[in-house]
């Protein structure tokens, strides 16, 4: 009973975006057991160079090896679903197939062409620092009380040192990657890139348009549930009765 109270609550928590998200990584992660799906799916400048785009966005559903796989599924079922709830599915699909992602490739990309890298990136590493960042600048509204106590400045060190402590693990171009995800999220925590964020009136008309289908989707989050539609306002007046707690990144 306490098994299947642990795989409801589960499925609960668990956001439609982070379902689909990580049921994608773990057949990757199968296939990768019979092919080499890094090679085309992965970062690098030879894929790029062969027009295969794709990987700008595929990168971080595949890894190369057990252990990231573990550690980077972790991260997803862990960490997505508080992006999801403040964003809503149709907006974190948006941010992290956009710029959250595009731009930390982008600069590892530029990385490797300077330094004639041939290296192929694959793992949601770049996601994982992004989360961290996001989740230590108080995105969320849920940080530890003992974090809160620190100035904004000091957690702004603390998230771009945190890939430092990755070096020994792998000691890499990769490295450039993650510190570029630092960056651009801890611009975007704070408001900088707000600019990119999708329009609340396009979201809505949207998902009026997708009313049918998304009504049926299980733990979809609508804009109306958004924390961060909630509190930027513009919402539709018949979507303004969703109460959610107040707070900025501090």
């Amino acid at each position: 009973m306490q098994l299947q109270e642990l795989i409801d609550g589960f499925l609960d928590h668990c956001t439609i975006f982070t379902a689909v998200i990580a049921l994608i990584t773990v057949v990757f992660g199968l296939l990768g057991v019979l092919i080499n799906v890094v090679s085309f799916f992965g970062l690098s400048v030879e894929n790029i160079s062969l027009l295969r785009i794709h990987s700008l966005n595929t990168y971080p559903l595949v890894h190369d090896g057990f252990l990231p796989f573990v550690l980077g599924l972790a991260s997803i079922l862990v960490l997505m679903p508080k992006f999801e709830r403040r964003y809503g599915t149709l907006c974190t699909i948006a941010l992290f197939f956009g710029f959250l992602e595009v731009i930390p490739a982008g600069f590892y990309l530029l990385i490797c062409y300077l330094f004639n890298s041939s290296t192929v990136y694959a793992g949601c590493g770049g996601w994982l620092f992004s989360f961290l960042t996001m989740y230590l600048l108080n995105l969320f509204d849920n940080l530890h009380p003992k974090l809160m106590t620190l100035s904004q400045n000091v957690r702004i060190g603390i998230a771009f040192a945190a890939p430092l402590l990755m070096l020994p693990l792998d000691f890499s171009t990769s490295f450039f990657l993650h510190i570029a995800a630092v960056a651009t999220s801890v611009v975007f925590s704070l408001s900088f890139l707000d600019f990119l964020i999708p329009k609340v009136h396009w979201l809505v008309t949207i998902e009026t348009k997708l009313s049918r289908f998304i009504d049926n989707v299980p733990n979809y989050v609508s804009v109306s549930e958004a924390v961060h539609y909630q509190r930027a306002g513009g919402l539709p007046v018949h979507m303004q009765d969703v109460n959610v707690p107040s707070g900025d990144v501090v």
